[in-house]
């Protein structure tokens, strides 16, 4: 193997993919009512888990989360490079953590430690499966041959054609993690309107539009998916939902009615955005011909 290839928990990818692909992962950790919680450990049930979670999250336990750290990072990173292996890191967005920062501070302190060695930390500008099908791909490319900077150069590249669109089943938890304004979120709460949104190009959270009740919201996203989506036919496209399981198996459908995909990967929202996004959210990744 040519190079490492390591993640962290937001990208969602479960202990199956990660095994398949022979990826690492560094996982974030949450506070849940002031007990420290991994998002993230090998072994772990994620479909109990996810249960676990969302429910607390709907009976109002105070969760939150926070970046992962340059010293957790580092000695995450540092035997990697003392067995003489380099390493391709994928970050979730810079747009709505700051662990991306952290990654490229620890980098730069590694590479002169170990200057023979190849080390780069990327911002994927993305989320749970928006970053996660990415670094499927990137082990792919990896079983092809490619080098660690061919890697690197095809994620730079491509990153800005992953669609990322959702849906919400309440805006309160966007608004209340600041990762979308008040005003978006009042909007969002009259009259069961449901709020259309995507990631932008700076990795942010905006609105894309809005509908009338779950069904119409789903079949937008789906509707989304028909008009961007680039050679579908060779594409394994993600959905990540916060507990509604029946919601993505819904769009999964409608997506298979509609459009010929390789496959569909329907996962637990991964907890570290979870979070923040809250129950009875059902978000959509594949690549499009723009974000």
């Amino acid at each position: 193997m040519s190079f490492e290839i390591i993640t962290d928990s937001a990208s969602n990818l479960t202990d199956d993919l990660l095994e398949q692909n022979n990826i690492q992962m560094i996982s974030y950790s949450c506070l849940i009512d002031e007990n420290e919680f991994l998002c993230h450990e090998t072994g772990r049930d994620h479909v109990q888990t996810g249960k676990h979670f969302y429910d607390l999250l709907r009976k109002g336990s105070n969760i939150t989360t926070s970046l992962i750290n340059k010293t957790r990072i580092t000695e995450f990173f540092e035997p990697i490079l003392q067995k003489g292996k380099d390493i391709l890191f994928t970050s979730i967005s810079s747009g709505i953590s700051g662990t991306f920062q952290e990654a490229k501070h620890a980098v730069q302190e590694l590479l002169k430690k170990y200057p023979e060695r190849q080390c780069y930390a990327v911002d994927s500008l993305a989320a749970s499966f928006g970053e996660g099908l990415m670094v499927l791909k990137l082990a792919e490319l990896r079983k092809k041959g490619f080098s660690i900077q061919e890697a690197r150069d095809w994620l730079e590249q491509s990153k800005l054609k992953m669609r990322q669109v959702f849906t919400v089943g309440d805006l309160h938890f966007l608004r209340r993690g600041g990762r979308l304004s008040g005003a978006a979120a009042f909007v969002g709460s009259l009259l069961n309107i449901k709020p259309l949104l995507k990631g932008n190009e700076e990795g942010q959270i905006v609105l894309n539009g809005k509908t009338r009740g779950m069904k119409k919201a789903l079949d937008s996203l789906a509707k989304d998916l028909q008009e961007h989506i680039v050679s579908p036919e060779t594409q394994t496209i993600a959905i990540a939902h916060c507990d509604c399981e029946s919601d993505a198996t819904y769009l999964a459908d409608k997506i298979r009615s509609l459009v010929n995909v390789k496959d569909i990967i329907i996962r637990y929202y991964d907890l570290c955005t979870g979070a923040h996004v809250g129950p009875g959210t059902v978000a959509l990744f594949y690549m499009g011909d723009h974000r």
